[in-house]
């Protein structure tokens, strides 16, 4: 599917960890809106994941620019048409290049005129002409959990927290937050099994900047419902990972009930590209 230019609706005036650091990646995230059922023309059961999974195994192959890639439906969150595309790229150039480049990408792909026809067309026909653009992100490498290999579909939750401004974080500093952060990810995260994956985000070229109070995204991945429901197990990690001191100093940083849920989405993972 062609995917239209970026939308840049407003400039993040400021990052969670300043400017955009080198080493990290620039995540895009767009919507797309799927057909009803009985609406697709020649329909059978099955077709639809067939052509999807052609379409997307194809091309994945191909697009150098991609580094990896989510592709999200329904689960609890929006309208039961709704598809979230979440494509990861090295910087905004190889971004910019990539939304700009699918028809040479396609013929890439199927350089025969009738073969590429028949899988996009297949592909396609299941697709309402809906485009929209919701985030520009910056992943932060270091604190990114990867999936090692590839797995049956996963529940992904999407949720924001947000950082106090550091004025308001007695003896605080940039640099003990990034450092608690790493910490964090390291022997929480990592140590936490029911995570399949994690992507911790900050606004790139999108979103808003209210009253000094940072937003942090987190993408993860879980094998299950029952494992994204799961409020006990990585705060009992975390307590046993971490001093009384250290709690404080990493706790201090956050701001009181800020905790908000975007989403939660099955992940067709038959579609993914993985890094």
């Amino acid at each position: 599917m062609k995917m239209r230019s970026f939308i840049i609706t407003t400039l993040f005036t400021a990052s969670l960890f300043g400017q955009y650091t080198k080493g990290n990646t620039v995540i895009v995230w767009s919507k797309y809106k799927l057909k009803p059922i009985p609406e697709v023309e020649d329909h059978k059961q099955g077709d639809r994941r067939k052509a999807f999974e052609a379409y997307h195994k194809a091309r994945n192959v191909k697009a150098r620019l991609l580094l990896s890639s989510l592709f999200l439906t329904h689960y609890w969150t929006g309208h039961v048409t709704d598809v979230q595309q979440v494509n990861e790229f090295k910087n905004m150039n190889d971004a910019t290049a990539y939304s700009g480049s699918q028809a040479p990408l396609n013929k890439k792909v199927w350089p025969n005129e009738e073969e590429r026809q028949a899988a996009t067309s297949a592909y396609g026909k299941y697709f309402q002409s809906f485009h929209e653009d919701l985030y520009i992100f910056e992943n932060h490498v270091k604190l990114e959990k990867k999936k090692s290999k590839e797995s049956p579909n996963t529940v992904v939750a999407v949720m924001n927290r947000y950082w106090k401004p550091l004025r308001e974080v007695e003896g605080g500093s940039a640099e003990e937050r990034e450092e608690l952060m790493e910490k964090y990810h390291k022997r929480v995260t990592m140590k936490n099994d029911k995570k399949i994956s994690v992507r911790t985000l900050t606004h790139l070229w999108t979103g808003a900047l209210s009253n000094g109070y940072y937003p942090i995204t987190t993408i993860t991945e879980f094998a299950s419902m029952e494992d994204a429901d799961d409020l006990q197990y990585e705060p009992k990690i975390f307590d046993e990972a971490f001093s009384d001191e250290e709690k404080e100093a990493f706790n201090k940083y956050w701001a009181p009930a800020s905790h908000e849920d975007i989403g939660l989405f099955w992940n067709q993972a038959y579609s993914n590209k993985l890094k």
